[in-house]
């Protein structure tokens, strides 16, 4: 099975995915992001600080690489335990204490506003 996650840019094939600290992914205008950079969690942010998360749906990952600025789509080996984000999310995804990358898929992903809405609808994803 082929696992994809979407992030920050700039992390090579053989580089290990670690969670971050809540206030590394800061995005201006994100509800989420603000929050967390004050050490505060949204009753709706269930992400749990300490995994990395990974899908199967090399769409639903672009959509997250495309936050951060200049992010980039990996392909990933998770590493420990996959806890499964059914309850949670709208595509196959994964919670994992790491992930490798094996190799990077896009170095730089960049969503038109098109592009963004209907991948935002594909998900059910709230604009």
């Amino acid at each position: 099975m082929r696992y994809y996650h979407g992030g920050v840019p700039g992390l090579r094939g053989g580089d290990l995915i670690e969670p971050t600290s809540g206030t590394a992914h800061l995005v201006d205008g994100c509800p989420t992001c603000e929050a967390r950079k004050h050490g505060q969690q949204l009753p709706s942010d269930d992400n749990d600080p300490t995994m990395v998360y990974v899908t199967t749906d090399k769409d639903y990952a672009r959509i997250y690489a495309a936050g951060y600025p200049l992010g980039a789509l990996y392909v990933v080996e998770p590493i420990g335990e996959l806890v499964d984000r059914a309850h949670h999310d709208s595509a196959p995804s994964w919670g994992c204490k790491s992930a490798r990358i094996t190799h990077v898929y896009d170095p730089l992903v960049r969503l038109s506003p098109k592009e963004t809405r209907r991948l935002m609808r594909k998900f059910g994803m709230p604009k």
